[in-house]
This record gives C-alpha cells, structure tokens and sequence, in this order.
C-alpha cells in the first residue's frame, strides 16, 4: 500500500511539473535563458534521473564522440527527454529496447527517443502533441493520463525555436525526434 501511495504522489508531482512549466512558459511573460549546454553532461544527467525512477530499465545510447555544445534550458530540456523516456516504459506495449540517440546535421543537433513496442495508433499519432485526451483510455499500468506530458515536450521545444515528431518505426515501435540548434564551434 504504501508503494502505491508513493507512486501515486511521484505521478502527481510530475504532473504538477508538467502543468507549471507548460503555464509558465505560455504565459509569454517568460523569457527562456539559454546557456551554452554540453550535450554528454545533459545526457548523463538525464540518464541519473531516469535511472532514480526506473532503476531495471535500460537505455541504449549513442551521442556523437565530438563535443557539443547547444544553447537551451537544460532544465526544460532534461524534462522533455525524460518525459518522452517515461512515456515508452509506461505506454509502449511489449517492448524490450528502449533507445535514445543524439546526432549532428548542419548545424541541428537531433534527438531520437526510440522503442520497439507496438508504436502508436494512427489516430492518436495526430493530437500527440495537442493535449488532446480521451477519457476513456488508460495507460498500461492503468492511471490516468491527463495527455499533457507530450504537450509540455511540444511547448518547450517550440519555445527552443525547433521542432518535434513522432511516428512509427517501420520494424515496429514508437520514435519521438525533436531537433536543437547547436553551438557553432570555433577552431582554437
């Protein structure tokens, strides 16, 4: 019972997160600073949070050798990629690999968070990103999901100037991309 109540009050205070970021930053009266960000010391930082939650689940990663650096919220970003990484281990049925992948084209530093589950219906692929939500579906693990966590992701991200997406792997299972601007990178 009592890990119920604990799992229970960590939904909420991550629902709470997620309402307060997405106000905060639709109010417009917020300006986001941004700050030159090393990718590897998001990624890990990241990987330490998502591992606090989700302790046996294992996440393949693949992030360019090179240095780089891209100007964000760390914080909004950091949700953003966690967000997406806790909605497969809630939403993705029978999946067994859970990856996320960071590369450089040009001058866009591209995330992919990627499963290889079930994938999405083709109904619920275009309100992702909304808030839309229907009352009657339930996550796996049958809580609520009031559909603002990918909604909050969308906002950030737009916010950041990119661009978020998600489709259906063609071997099966979900992948979520959102596209960064990097740094550009002077020679020394």
């Amino acid at each position: 019972m009592i890990n119920g109540i604990k799992e229970d009050s960590e939904w909420l205070i991550r629902m709470v997160e997620n309402l307060l970021s997405i106000t905060r930053i639709d109010s417009g009266n917020v300006k986001l600073i941004k700050t030159p960000t090393v990718l590897e010391e998001l990624i890990d930082s990241v990987i330490v949070k998502f591992k606090k939650r989700y302790p046996n689940q294992k996440v393949e990663l693949n992030i360019p050798e090179d240095l780089v650096v891209i100007p964000m919220d760390a914080i909004l970003i950091e949700q953003v990629i966690i967000n997406i990484l806790e909605n497969a281990v809630q939403h993705a049925e029978s999946f067994t690999k859970l990856a996320l992948k960071v590369f450089v084209i040009d001058n866009k530093a591209i995330f992919e968070i990627s499963d290889n589950g079930k994938g999405i219906e083709k109904e619920r692929l275009e309100h992702l990103f909304t808030g839309y939500y229907n009352t009657e579906e339930k996550a796996d693990n049958q809580k609520r999901n009031a559909g603002i966590g990918l909604s909050v992701c969308a906002t950030i991200i737009k916010a950041h100037g990119g661009t978020i997406t998600a489709e259906n792997a063609k071997d099966g299972g979900a992948v979520f991309r959102f596209a960064l601007t990097t740094e550009e990178q002077q020679d020394e």
